[in-house]
């Protein structure tokens, strides 16, 4: 059996073995973990802006003046530290904030990957149930016509009863097709996001919560804008068009740096490290920088930001909206999924209970045909509905879990 499984390229995963393998092949991950991985980089950049920078230059000169010609070599270094600099200052914080908006995001994409994947695990999980279900049914259709063939010969059953049956058989394969697509469909979705070739086979199998209880919304409202992650991201984003602004205040100040420089100038080229000692010449100081000739554009700087702080604020208010409308659709389809699966359930009990009885009846003679495919197929129809219920509890719940802030990587049930 291990033999072909692994020549078929089957899979047997669990959920968290699917969550697991997501985070080891998933494309989508990985480019989030390279994109924050970035912006720390860019962020630790911006810090050495507060380091000496220092450069080195050499040149080589020739003048010629009424026929006389003279060369000469200069070489020189000079380091040079911000001493005042609110720009780098402010620069620093909003690299800091940018960095803190990506772990949001790198969060916030895990958590989306995770919903795709137990998305698509649920629906695998329902599309094996509907093919199992609609196999059982093939086999009770078949056993049904050749009953009603068997009759028709002896004359105990009428032309009409068998074409009854013929056609309850073909619906029967209609819905095993209808199956065999959606489990398909689950396949593929599965696959791309955990970037595999194998077919996978869901091992999990979906429990009926029974009796499930959800937090008040108004309760969940309270405490939506903290663990929601588009709104923790539209507030950073705030945070940071804040502190653009400030900094396009604090650009009109000037900058006061320290420096430190050597030069040492030669008729020729001489590689003795005493001789520049000897002959260096040495400034050092304090330097400070007026932005006069940079007013123009320091003031569409600030202009710039003041819009792409107030386009925050709007931003923010409408992720808000978003975010609470989301909530509140989700918290009344999760409880109505709730009530379509206590529905379903005692449909699918009484449609076995009926099925039972209509097949005594049958056999007494006290029914149709014709009754007893329909008790027949009530059995099928309440079965999708009881493991398409099902489906849809888990997935509401997971998107619930989503939108509260709570579907990471603790791979909840």
């Amino acid at each position: 059996m291990i033999l072909l499984l692994l020549c078929l390229q089957v899979d047997s995963l669990s959920m968290n073995e699917a969550i697991d393998l997501a985070l080891g092949n998933s494309p989508i991950y990985r480019e989030s973990k390279v994109s924050l991985e970035k912006s720390r980089i860019q962020f630790y950049e911006v810090l050495t802006e507060l380091l000496p920078t220092a450069r080195v230059a050499a040149s080589y000169t020739k003048s010629e003046y009424q026929g006389f010609t003279s060369s000469g070599y200069e070489g020189s270094v000079n380091l040079t530290m911000p001493l005042f600099d609110l720009d780098i200052i402010t620069s620093i914080f909003v690299s800091r904030g940018q960095l803190t908006n990506s772990v949001l995001q790198h969060q916030e994409e895990i958590a989306s990957l995770v919903l795709r994947i137990k998305t698509a695990y649920y629906n695998l999980i329902n599309a094996f149930e509907l093919l199992s279900s609609a196999e059982i049914t093939i086999e009770r259709a078949l056993e049904n016509l050749e009953l009603v063939e068997a009759k028709y010969e002896l004359g105990a059953a009428s032309k009409l009863e068998l074409l009854q049956g013929e056609v309850f058989y073909l619906n029967a394969q209609q819905d095993k097709s209808k199956a065999r697509t959606l489990k398909i469909s689950a396949q593929e979705e599965l696959r791309a996001i955990l970037d595999t070739a194998a077919d996978i086979y869901p091992t999990d199998t979906l429990i009926d919560p029974g009796f499930a209880e959800i937090p008040s919304l108004d309760s969940l409202t309270a405490i939506l804008y903290d663990v929601n992650y588009s709104v923790q991201i539209a507030q950073e984003l705030k945070s940071i068009s804040r502190l653009g602004l400030i900094s396009s205040y604090l650009a009109f100040l000037p900058r006061i740096s320290l420096f430190y420089g050597s030069t040492v100038y030669s008729d020729s080229l001489i590689f003795d490290f005493q001789y520049y000692r000897d002959n260096a010449t040495t400034n050092y100081g304090i330097s400070v920088s007026f932005p006069i000739f940079e007013i123009k554009s320091l003031i569409f700087r600030h202009l710039n930001a003041k819009k792409d702080y107030q386009r925050s604020i709007y931003a923010e208010r409408a992720t808000e909206l978003e975010a609470e409308k989301a909530l509140r659709t989700t918290y009344y389809s999760l409880r109505e999924s709730l009530d379509n699966l206590e529905f379903a359930k005692k449909s699918y009990d009484a449609a076995n209970e009926a099925a039972v009885i209509a097949r005594e009846q049958y056999a007494l003679g006290a029914i149709s045909f014709l009754d007893f495919l329909t008790a027949e197929k009530a059995i099928f129809d309440a079965r999708v509905s009881y493991t398409s219920a099902l489906t849809g509890y888990y997935t509401q719940q997971a998107t619930f879990s989503y939108l509260s802030g709570t579907l990471t990587l603790n791979k909840e049930p």
